[in-house]
């Protein structure tokens, strides 16, 4: 099901055959027509109706601080996600958007503010000199042919996970981004998490939990993934997660955070993989997997046991790093807990920690990077104790802070940047290679090299 034959497509190829003008059927002929007249004339935006207000201003550029100026592709819902908090950070003007779906990119508009102007064509945007960097949260096949044209044009480039649809295209992103010599950050929250970050700090440095042996992650949710469409139409368009075209499931949307996470916190890259999934509950005419269940190994015989069900929400969503002197659990992206083994010795700051209960009655100790801090065990993010307040944001608010003005105001190398992403990219993408074809993946170093 998840052959691994997407290649990138040329940018006739794209309007020619691209699934998204025969889902957008109703304005694909007049965006065609506007295409080829670009050839003629210059790309003129389209400009937002004068009846729209917008829904909430964008933010002046903070005293002495130059604006950063950010073209923005793809206002569906994860985009809006991402938009309504990058509209917020100073010095940041959201000057375009684009999308091809008429009620996301009216909606994008009115969060952006009044200074941005709207695109049907990413390429038109693309053309802007004055863009300084562009964020892409379009559905996952287009990832790489959108980021590689941005960089070419000369933008900073920030594109959500799974880096791409298939290991060709990821690899080819790496490329163009060491060609260009422009930064590509890839949308994995949880590097610039505090709560991730204290925890890595405490199993690596602090080697809290010992031996690491082994490591249980899930998402588990009890809803069908599909969104309701208002016109059929735009099914594809708006539901394109659940068809084989356009998505590659669940281990790309879901467990490429958390495989990231495995690969951070180890510092390794998994060795193989096995696994099974199928369509078991939602039988509504998807193309994609309700279900899989994955092991991974990893250097040193470390298993890690992933499982990413849509017909049970018991467990949320978490990872448990268990060693031979105990297990961290991570949970909802935001909660921490360390429980000790029995033998496992005391800690210098465990009576300085908040309590809480676990299974069986156990008692776990609460990460708090605000409480801990103070006895030298602070999140360090990116080498870098973290400034005051920084444990009131959510990591979606830090990795786009970190991308205005780290990477695009500094220039500095992403966290989680192209190799990062490549890296987590070749293993979710292998995992879903693994079940298709029943069988054992085995990873080489090659394979993880660009």
């Amino acid at each position: 099901m998840f052959k691994d034959k997407h290649i990138l497509v040329s940018r006739r190829e794209f309007l020619r055959d691209s699934a998204w003008a025969a889902a957008a059927a109703a304005f694909a002929t007049a965006l065609q027509e506007r295409l080829e007249a670009q050839q003629k004339k210059p790309a003129t935006p389209q400009t937002k109706p004068a009846a729209q207000k917008p829904q909430q201003s964008a933010p002046q550029p903070a005293r002495n601080l130059p604006p950063v100026n950010i073209g923005f592709i793809g206002t569906g819902t994860q985009g809006q996600t991402l938009l309504q908090r990058l509209v917020r950070i100073p010095g940041v003007r959201v000057v375009a958007v684009c999308d091809i779906y008429p009620p996301h990119l009216s909606r994008g508009l009115r969060m952006a503010g009044p200074q941005a102007k709207g695109y049907e064509d990413y390429r038109q945007l693309l053309e802007r000199k004055d863009i300084d960097a562009v964020i892409i949260a379009t559905p996952l096949s287009l990832h790489a042919p959108m980021t590689i044209d941005a960089l070419q044009a000369g933008k900073h480039v920030f594109c959500e996970k799974t880096m791409a649809y298939s290991v060709e295209d990821a690899r080819r992103m790496v490329q163009v981004s060491r060609e260009t010599g422009k930064h590509l950050q890839i949308g994995h929250q949880r590097h610039y998490s505090p709560i991730y970050a204290h925890a890595r700090e405490m199993m690596t440095e602090q080697e809290v939990i010992g031996k690491l042996v082994h490591v249980r992650a899930w998402w588990h949710r009890n809803n069908s993934w599909r969104r309701p469409v208002p016109d059929k139409k735009f099914e594809e368009l708006l539901n394109w997660r659940l068809y084989r075209k356009y998505s590659q499931g669940l281990m790309a949307e879901l467990a490429s955070h958390q495989i990231d996470v495995v690969n951070w916190f180890t510092g390794a890259t998994p060795v193989s993989v096995m696994g099974m999934g199928g369509i078991d509950y939602w039988k509504d005419g998807r193309e994609v997997w309700d279900n899989v269940e994955v092991i991974y190994e990893y250097p040193d015989g470390v298993k890690v046991v992933y499982t990413s069900i849509l017909s049970n929400q018991y467990d949320g969503y978490a990872e448990q790093f268990m060693g031979d002197k105990g297990t961290l659990l991570l949970t909802n992206e935001k909660d921490g807990f360390l429980f000790k083994e029995p033998t496992a010795e005391e800690l210098g700051w465990e009576a300085h920690a908040k309590k809480t209960t676990g299974k069986g009655g156990s008692t776990g100790l609460v990460l708090d990077v605000t409480a801990t801090k103070k006895k030298g065990t602070g999140a360090v993010i990116g080498g870098q104790k973290m400034a005051a307040g920084y444990e009131l944001k959510d990591a979606y608010v830090l990795e786009l802070e970190s991308f205005v003005n780290d990477v695009v105001r500094n220039g500095q190398k992403p966290l989680c940047d192209a190799e990062v992403g490549f890296k987590t990219a070749v293993a979710v993408l292998m995992a879903n290679k693994a079940i298709e074809e029943g069988t054992k993946v085995t990873f080489t170093p090659d394979m993880f090299q660009v």
